[in-house]
């Protein structure tokens, strides 16, 4: 009679259940990572179309010859993850694509379900050159650029660009000033000299535009000036005559004028005189 086969249960190598066990927990995290990365681009799209954007910008005056825009950026995030380590830079150009200010804020972090408004301040320069004193007589769209740097999700680096157009409106829109014909006051001449424009800024004109006529070769041929207080949307036309010394012709020249108030003093952009 044949004896039964008796077969003994072999315990695999320490080596080799650790191996497995490796295998199992790599497969695992492997999951793990897929699902958290599945969830951080999901949140990261629940962010980016979560409504973050410029607000529209108010205007004032600065004593240094500048015109302050004020805004506001609103970021909102509507994702599972907070957002770390977030940095702000904004530039806005005017219509033609010329710089206009830049500003940057942070870095700084966005709870997740959250929003936080960061207030915008620009100082544009509006007397000498550039496209800053444009500003002060033309109606403009003025496009705003914003990046955004940020680690999401604690591990992922992104960026973001939000882009907007903002309107200008121009506190001596159109701006004209002309001379009419001049007259003999017997040492030289008496002009009359007309200033019109239309008030399209949310503040009031309110001072003394003061102005200097100049022949073409930059001789100073007269002076006078306005008081205005003109309100938002409203126009304006008044004339006053100015003396010229004898012999200095405006023809060809320029009339340059200046915005004065108690608390600045803005430089407009010269007229030409035909």
């Amino acid at each position: 009679m044949t004896a039964a086969v008796y077969q003994a249960n072999i315990t695999p190598p320490g080596l080799y259940r650790l191996a497995r066990a490796l295998r199992r927990l790599s497969v695992i995290t492997l999951i793990i990572l897929i699902l958290f990365t599945a969830s951080v681009v999901y949140s990261a799209v629940l962010t980016v179309r979560s409504g973050s954007g410029v607000g529209p910008f108010s205007e004032t005056f600065a004593s240094n010859g500048t015109i302050v825009l004020s805004g506001s950026l609103t970021l909102n995030n509507n994702g599972f993850y907070s957002v770390q380590g977030l940095t702000l830079a904004v530039r806005v150009t005017n219509t033609t694509g010329s710089f206009v200010g830049a500003t940057e804020f942070g870095p700084t972090t966005l709870g997740s379900s959250s929003s936080i408004v960061e207030p915008l301040t620009l100082y544009v320069p509006v007397s000498g050159a550039g496209p800053g004193p444009s500003l002060l007589t033309d109606d403009q769209s003025l496009p705003v650029a914003v990046w955004a740097n940020a680690t999401f999700g604690y591990l992922f680096p992104v960026s973001l660009a939000v882009s907007a157009v903002r309107s200008w409106g121009a506190p001596f829109a159109d701006l004209s000033i002309s001379l009419g014909t001049p007259t003999p006051n017997g040492t030289g001449a008496n002009v009359p000299v007309t200033l019109s424009f239309e008030n399209h800024s949310p503040v009031t004109d309110a001072g003394n535009l003061n102005f200097v006529v100049l022949s073409s070769g930059g001789v100073r041929c007269g002076a006078s000036g306005f008081t205005l207080e003109v309100g938002p949307g409203a126009p304006f036309t008044q004339t006053t005559t100015v003396a010229l010394a004898g012999g200095c012709s405006p023809a060809g020249g320029t009339v340059q004028a200046s915005y004065v108030t108690p608390a600045f003093t803005v430089t407009l952009p010269p007229e030409a005189i035909p």
